[in-house]
């Protein structure tokens, strides 16, 4: 059986002119992926720093800019992974600007434990980074480089990112076996490795990406050790990606590069087996294509923490007991003019827990993935980092899967934009008596001087679980009323779910809901002042999808 996706967009023009496009806006940041390298160690001295552990209220300075394959200038933030290493008591660490101190945790740590987190830390012009140990006594720090993102000024075409929602990409756990090539339930062994499909995988493209965008975890370890990701075609490197120890589920967000292999070498680096789980955020990709984002670095801020009730609903103190969520709004306070955001970056930490347990930090008007953000054990505050897409509202919720309560902190460390559609050259106006015009569905992907098409129709065999996309693009003189119509449906009664998504005006709606097995009809109406443009996803769990378009004046 089939789902089927219509969308239905009337506009009404008015007499005021085009708003013409802004001549002075800038573009976002775009990323570059590098091989990872160490910028600095205190074991060795790696960086110009002490080869010795920094003591407690102490910190390191480094340089940045200019090294291990980033640009002397130009760069407005680094993709970096940070290393607590010999830890004799607990503690956390603050990364930033060298010339913009924060109290904002990065990563946490405790006795007798290594732990690896991850950051986007913002450079300004010195091209310096400080960490700073905050606890009473020495602690080892190593930190390196996954990536840097581009100033506006230096933004080339392409390297933009594609947010997806949250999904599995590998997981070799019983009950959760997930990805290619096929395996069993089989925790990957001592000091060895494995090999795992990335490229044309779930919503990863079979070309063209990059880097990705990884929550790993690690499950079930009988011993200590650390995990490490490459690409196939690369040779290993010293850079964890996740530390475990026995007894807890240890989890890190970090972004890996792709090559021309697509494949990614995971290398447990411990003496005792490990279950490993991958679970994919986004990709980025060289090209420019529609849909993709640029960066936008923010100097670190808090903007939720239920132990002072600072940005929960209502004030509320209260510790997030099993099974409670926390709602907020993401976007507040940040002027994103007329774009929207794709995703935020934010450094999450569960505080206070009393058990063992995990976060999920996801749009609200998704639902819950029950895929993990934050993996936190009894009596440790947990700090991670991960990019969560709000939803059409600019809300994103946090829910406490554990037998216990914890507390939560979340802070912004910057944000992903989707870009408005570009203002048509006035030639292209001319060309249609209505003054507007619609592009052809995604595929055809042409200019229509016509108001109505109907020309995109797709269908999709056994596709696991990805989205189905089109694009409705019109330009004209605004504003418009727009009226959406939406019948999303599912005979297949095999209990998976269906999914519908719509972007317009820089914002995002639920379209259908999650029919299971059956759909909704769904109309909406707006008013818009902008040029602006839709764009549809139909996601089917599995098996057949169809989707179409029609719009017409």
């Amino acid at each position: 059986m089939a789902t089927v996706l219509i969308l239905l967009v009337s506009l009404m023009t008015a007499t005021s002119s085009m708003n013409p496009a802004r001549a002075d806006e800038a573009p976002d940041n775009q990323f570059v992926a590098v091989p990872p390298a160490v910028l600095a160690d205190t074991r060795d001295g790696t960086g110009g720093v002490s080869s010795a552990k920094v003591p407690g209220k102490g910190q390191i300075t480094f340089q940045v800019a200019g090294q291990a394959g980033i640009p002397a200038s130009g760069v407005s933030a680094v993709a970096l992974n940070i290393t607590a290493v010999g830890a004799e008591k607990s503690g956390w660490f603050t990364v930033h600007p060298s010339d913009a101190p924060t109290t904002v945790s990065t990563l946490t740590f405790y006795p007798g434990e290594n732990v690896t987190g991850e950051d986007f830390t913002r450079l300004t012009s010195t091209g310096m980074v400080s960490v700073v140990n905050n606890s009473d006594s020495p602690v080892h720090i190593v930190v390196a480089v996954r990536g840097y993102f581009l100033s506006a000024a230096d933004t080339q075409a392409g390297n933009e990112y594609y947010p997806v929602g949250a999904e599995y990409l590998y997981d070799t756990r019983p009950g959760h076996v997930t990805g290619s090539p096929v395996h069993g339930a089989i925790p990957v062994p001592a000091d060895s490795s494995v090999t795992i499909d990335v490229a044309g995988q779930g919503n990863v493209p079979a070309a063209g990406a990059n880097a990705v965008a990884l929550n790993v975890v690690a499950w079930s370890q009988g011993q200590q050790g650390w995990l490490s990701l490459h690409p196939s075609d690369q040779s290993g490197n010293n850079v964890a990606t996740v530390d475990y120890v026995p007894g807890e589920t240890n989890s890190s967000f970090t972004v890996a590069q792709l090559t021309g292999s697509g494949k990614l070498i995971l290398e447990n680096r411990g003496s005792g087996t490990v279950h490993v789980a991958l679970t994919l955020r986004g990709f980025f990709k060289a090209t420019a294509e529609e849909g993709g984002g640029g960066y936008v670095s923010v100097p670190s801020k808090v903007i939720v923490e239920t132990i002072t009730g600072a940005g929960v609903p209502g004030g509320n103190t209260e510790a997030l007991a099993p099974g409670m969520s926390v709602t907020f709004d993401v976007t507040q306070g940040i002027d994103l003019g007329d774009k929207a955001m794709a995703s935020a970056a934010l450094t999450i930490q569960a505080r206070r827990p009393t058990d063992k347990g995990w976060l999920t930090v996801y749009p609200t008007e998704d639902g819950d993935p029950d895929i993990s953000s934050v993996n936190y054990d009894q009596a440790e505050s947990t700090t991670g980092f991960d990019l969560v897409i709000p939803d059409s509202q600019g809300h994103v919720t946090i829910t406490n899967h554990g037998p216990g309560t914890t507390h939560v902190q979340v802070s912004m460390r910057g944000y992903f934009t989707d870009p408005p559609a570009d203002d048509p050259a006035t030639e292209d106006l001319a060309k249609t008596s209505e003054n507007a015009y619609i592009y052809a569905c995604s595929g055809a992907n042409e200019r229509s001087p016509w108001l109505h098409t109907t020309d995109m129709h797709g269908i999709w065999r056994d596709h696991p679980g990805g989205w189905g996309d089109f694009w409705v693009s019109w330009c004209g003189r605004g504003p418009y009323t727009v009226d959406l119509s939406s019948n999303v449906w599912d005979d297949y009664a095999d209990g998976y779910c269906v999914v519908g998504e719509m972007r317009i005006d820089g914002k995002r709606w639920q379209m259908g809901g999650r029919a299971c097995p059956k759909g909704r009809h769904v109309k909406e109406s707006f008013t818009l002042t902008k040029v602006w443009k839709v764009h549809v996803r139909v996601c089917r769990r599995k098996g057949n999808y169809v989707y179409n378009c029609s719009a017409w004046r």
